[in-house]
């Protein structure tokens, strides 16, 4: 088993290279800087291109600036000239993100802002230090950037344990000045979620008072039997829901809101058609303001005209049938099911048993952590899983249903597809590697001798481009299918989803993307010691001697990598020319209806953070693996991880929209820090093996230095772990001391406000809504007040939702205001009087035709959302 596992590794790391017999020329050089110019050519074309671009289109490049809502969220209007912008964005603080987006996005940023504090010094020092150190005055030096490598003092032909002292000084010393900044960002962190957690203003509200328990036993499955257990905490319970099986009702609330979509369509569709028809003049318009008739879209538009559509599930399949009779047809009569089936699940708890999982609000948010943290059965996995921070629109429902031991048996069965899919992605990672090395293809392979008659840029373009395109396609495919995988496990929340996706696809970032590359890149060229090691017997320490001399050398690849996804790719991030294609396509296109126009203009979208922090993690774990073995890599790190700090922290100001559901506190930027210590373990490990099994002329020269660079591995795994026994409890906890001391100083405010003098007495409200004569006010005791029958409504109408937050969607959802188009022809009119006689409302208010036959809208919200 020993000897086979060895030979498919073998197998799958040198297949590109089995017939590479001697040591390549060196092209660490030209290759990087083909990367370089190219990558410098595109951030030249794409910051040219935004700066003319920006001021033009406020929608791509400053959404953030007039469409949050609420509006208090907008961000101030960046500067409309070319460059006057400029000043104003670095003169806005980090701190603006904090609170305009929260403080998940904050996090990434001062994530970002921390590694640059760490490697700026590093990348100083280290070029300083280092770079002569490497290079100066040995024997059989390698060329280009490969000069500056570790490798050059381990592996050269005489002794070199002064360099070798040096180099585990300054290791020491950068890593004691990273343990030092992640130290500081990790209490500045703590302190801010804390914060976060016990402000009156997120304290107070229903989803800081909420729990989710699941595994909820049979005896417990009841409201009331669940707010006296959990009535037992200080407080006590102000609502219970208990999640139960709907049957197929949530499938026929996603038809109606299929069809109400559709219906939309098709009614603008056939205005569309009426105007088209009436521009011609082959029919007469009607006023606005007239009220048309039941039959007018009839008498303009023909019936072979109308939009029709097939009902088989197979295109161009299936009875044809009138889409606009039939929608309205199927929404009533679904309507009509729904109400009726809504009725009974109030009282049927046969046909609608309630199933393994609650939602328990409190009425103290203390209460609801109290309850997370407290077992509420006896019985084993039972009532085991506790969440708090529970948002309506986070929950996944269809987790909420299974049994613990299904919910164990899943996170195992899908943990294991993931570890699968993370080994067997190599095959597809290894191609890549393969185009990468075309210097030693050409040679060997004899279809491929027509690569040497390629120019050297464009071979260069060759090796560079297509590889990093290539990694970048296959890294867009696999989060979707990692995605999946966390969903399928049975986590309940999205948000809880989007970290598991992060810890996921992690682990194939610096499985795949880091150690498999580095081993591919660097053993081209010793392939023949690589197989010998491991073919005729399992030489594991021959094995690690011959990764570990092989590493360095792949740093070139590493070098283009970082410098195209760092300085080469943050300009695009500014350009954002996909979105703004999309944009215009996509009102083009997909512009149909005042809805989906409302939704194009209004909708910011938000990056998802389990992608986002693991992309980002994949540059810093290169720079920590590099850091020592070739130090060219901090100054190409430094400037890619400054230009993405400049690029997110525009996006995360002016164009990112972070909603309150998906709102964690900050949770991913703990995995990030214990991510960045996988690391500094990974640098680290690697230097010592590079002293331990180094192929000198002396190695065990190098041995008492591998020990120390092991012992240094203890002391970072020491820290690792006091950091996160001091640090971890206060993640998820709520201090009593800073709940308490925010209760002080709030109803200290109050008595405070209190105290104040009270303003003249107003007349009853009734008064300004029955008599116009009511006595005038000073201007500074004016306030805006409501009709006081609509405030009772629209308190009403928020107890309601309070009360009903969290039932099942299919149980509470309402159908949209359907939304039409207002047109000369009276056509969306007849449809809303047609609606409403079916029973449902419809509007073409703020929605028109215009005059070139296109759809628009100037509505605040779209209607029904």
């Amino acid at each position: 088993m020993q000897r086979s596992a060895f030979l498919a590794l073998a197998a799958a790391f040198v297949a590109p290279a089995l017939a590479a017999d001697g040591a390549p020329q060196d092209t660490s050089t030209s290759t990087v800087v083909s990367a370089m110019v190219l990558a410098c050519i595109m951030a030249g074309i794409f910051s040219v291109l935004f700066i003319v671009l920006r001021p033009r289109f406020r929608n791509i490049y400053q959404p953030r600036s007039f469409l949050s809502k609420p509006a208090s969220r907008n961000v101030e209007p960046l500067d409309s000239s070319l460059f006057g912008w400029i000043k104003q964005f670095i003169a806005t603080p980090d701190s603006e993100v904090l609170r305009r987006n929260g403080l998940d996005a904050y996090m990434f940023i001062s994530y970002i802002n921390m590694i640059l504090w760490i490697i700026v010094p590093i990348w100083i020092i280290s070029w300083i230090f280092f770079l002569p150190l490497y290079s100066a005055n040995l024997p059989g030096r390698k060329n280009g950037f490969n000069m500056f490598t570790f490798g050059n003092i381990v592996n050269s032909d005489k002794q070199n344990q002064n360099r070798a002292a040096g180099v585990l000084i300054m290791n020491y010393v950068f890593v004691a000045w990273i343990l030092v900044n992640i130290h500081w960002r990790m209490k500045h962190f703590i302190q801010l979620r804390q914060e976060f957690m016990t402000s009156p203003e997120h304290a107070n509200t229903e989803q800081a008072k909420t729990m989710l328990v699941t595994g909820v036993p049979n005896e417990y499955l009841s409201e009331t039997k669940l707010a006296q257990l959990y009535g037992q905490l200080p407080g006590g319970v102000q609502k219970v829901w208990v999640n139960r099986n709907m049957k197929d009702l949530p499938k026929k609330v996603e038809l109606r809101d299929k069809l109400v979509l559709k219906l939309e369509g098709a009614v603008t569709k056939l205005t569309k058609t009426a105007f088209k028809l009436v521009k011609k003049g082959k029919v007469e318009g009607v006023s606005l303001d007239a009220q048309p008739s039941a039959d007018l879209a009839e008498r303009i538009v023909p019936e072979n005209k109308r939009p029709t559509h097939r009902l088989g599930k197979i295109p161009c399949c299936g009875e044809k049938v009138d889409t606009i009779n039939y929608c309205r047809t199927e929404i009533t009569r679904l309507n009509q099911e729904i109400n009726t089936e809504r009725e009974r699940a109030m009282n049927d708890y046969e046909s609608y048993p309630p199933q393994s999982s609650a939602f328990v609000l409190f009425n103290q948010q203390l209460s609801a952590h109290l309850a997370a943290r407290t077992e509420g059965c006896h019985e084993p996995y039972r009532m085991a899983e506790r969440w708090v921070e529970a948002h309506p629109k986070d929950v996944i429902w269809s987790n909420l249903s299974m049994n613990p031991y299904e919910k164990k048996i899943r996170t195992v069965l899908f943990w294991v597809v993931t570890w699968a899919t993370v080994i067997f992605w190599c095959i597809p990672v290894a191609l890549v590697g393969v185009f990468a090395q075309v210097d030693y293809l050409e040679t060997k392979v004899p279809f491929l001798g027509w690569i040497s008659m390629i120019p050297n840029i464009a071979k260069g373009v060759l090796k560079t481009v297509l590889p990093l395109a290539a990694l970048a396609v296959l890294n867009m495919l696999l989060p979707v299918w990692l995605r999946f995988l966390a969903k399928q496990s049975g986590i309940p929340t999205k948000n809880g989803v989007e970290l598991s996706l992060m810890t996921r696809f992690f682990i194939f970032q610096i499985i795949q993307n880091f150690l498999f590359l580095c081993i591919i890149q660097g053993s081209m060229s010793q392939v023949t010691q690589f197989v010998n090691k491991i073919v005729p017997s399992p030489d594991i320490p021959g094995f690690v001697s011959t990764i570990s001399t092989a590493i360095p050398p792949s740093s070139t690849f590493f070098l283009q990598w970082v410098f195209v996804a760092g300085f080469g790719a943050a300009p695009g991030m500014f350009l954002m020319i996909v979105p703004l294609i999309v944009y215009y396509v996509k009102m083009i296109l997909l512009g149909s209806t005042p809805r989906t126009i409302w939704h194009l203009k209004n909708d910011m979208g938000a990056p998802s953070f389990g992608t986002l922090f693991p992309a980002t993690l994949l540059i810093v774990v290169i720079f920590l693996g590099f850091m020592i073995l070739a130090p060219v890599m901090n100054g190409f790190a430094a400037l890619g991880m400054f230009c993405l700090y400049m690029a997110y922290r525009y996006q995360f100001l002016y164009v990112y929209d972070f909603k309150p559901q998906n709102e964690t506190g900050g949770l991913y930027f703990p995995k990030a820090i214990s991510f960045t210590f996988a690391g500094i373990y990974l640098g680290t490990l690697l230097v010592a093996a590079m002293y331990l099994f180094n192929t000198g002329s002396n190695p065990t020269a190098f041995i008492p230095f591998g020990v120390l660079t092991v012992l240094l591995l203890v002391i970072i795994f020491a820290y690792h772990y006091f950091l996160m026994n001091s640090y971890g409890p206060l993640l998820n906890s709520l201090p009593l001391d800073l709940s308490l001391k925010n209760s002080t100083e709030q109803a200290s405010n109050v008595q405070a406000l209190q105290a104040q003098p009270q303003q003249p007495a107003l007349p009853e409200k009734d008064a300004y809504y029955v008599n116009n004569s009511a006595p005038a006010i000073p201007s500074s005791h004016v306030v805006q007040m409501e009709d006081p029958h609509q405030t009772a409504i629209k308190s009403k109408s928020e107890h309601d939702s309070k009360m009903n937050a969290f039932y099942h969607p299919a149980r509470t959802s309402k159908q949209l205001v359907l939304w039409y188009p207002n047109d000369n022809f009276g056509i969306g009119r007849s449809n809303v009087a047609a609606d409403y006689n079916a029973g449902y409302e419809a509007t073409t208010e703020q929605a028109w035709i215009t005059e070139k036959g296109k759809v628009d809208e100037d509505s605040e919200f779209a209607p029904g959302e």
